[in-house]
């Protein structure tokens, strides 16, 4: 089968307030709020090191970044060299929400592309095999989601944390991203995703909630989303410690 190529959406504008609660502040002004994609990981911006990883991935065609209106053009000026030529690597502003961000990236991606992979920005230590096998499975089955099966004990708890009950974990995964789709898929699943009831938190509930599979692909644990500074110093250490440990 060729390999199929692919649009990537990364998500970046959120404000990152759990990040600035930790106590990181750089890159922020009273006009401009803090940035966490900004923030330096092993002396680079964290979204540095995500882009690193998804321009190791050949089939890759394009990148959109959805950032906050107001660091476009900043966005642009730190990271717009950083892609090879015969690629696209755009800015554009995002929504007030994730899911606006992504369907505002999704408008401008290049229609020729047979996949679109959304990232969250946050998660730098992706390998570039995984994402691979995200595509493989996407284009075989319509829809891949990275994740991991949940391997800690599980309990239902109420709003006083009083342990209701503990719950069967066989059946169990945590979802990351990437989120890999055949173009179609995604593009019907945003079309449509003002009839889902409720909160979105992934990509993948719009294009379950079609009534369409989706398949899971095994990641890695070191593929962390960083949420507080505490994550930053995880992912630190693991690269200090030699991550990809592999080869």
């Amino acid at each position: 089968m060729p390999v199929p190529t692919v649009s990537v959406i990364i998500p970046a504008a959120g404000a990152g307030r759990r990040f600035a609660a930790g106590g990181w502040r750089p890159h922020a002004t009273p006009e401009q709020p803090p940035s966490k994609v900004l923030a330096l990981l092993a002396g680079r911006p964290i979204l540095a090191h995500t882009l690193e990883r998804f321009a190791a991935v050949d089939a890759v065609a394009e990148i959109i970044v959805a950032v906050a209106a107001d660091r476009v053009d900043q966005a642009r000026q730190m990271f717009g060299h950083t892609f090879r030529p015969g690629r696209r690597l755009l800015f554009v502003a995002g929504g007030a929400e994730r899911i606006e961000s992504v369907a505002h990236a999704l408008e401008v991606t290049d229609r020729s592309t047979e996949l679109v992979a959304i990232h969250d920005a946050v998660r730098p230590l992706i390998r570039p095999a995984v994402i691979e096998e995200a595509l493989r499975v996407a284009i075989e089955r319509g829809a891949a989601v990275v994740g991991r099966p949940v391997d800690h004990t599980v309990k239902s708890v109420t709003a006083g944390r009083q342990v209701r009950a503990t719950v069967p974990r066989q059946e169990l995964w945590i979802a990351q991203t990437p989120q890999v789709f055949r173009r179609e898929v995604i593009t019907e699943a945003y079309a449509r995703r003002h009839d889902i009831v409720g909160a979105v938190t992934d990509d993948a509930q719009l294009v379950e909630g079609m009534g369409r599979e989706v398949f899971m692909v095994l990641g890695d644990a070191a593929n962390l989303k960083i949420t507080t500074p505490e994550d930053l110093r995880l992912c630190e250490a693991l690269l200090a410690a030699g991550w990809p440990f592999e080869g």
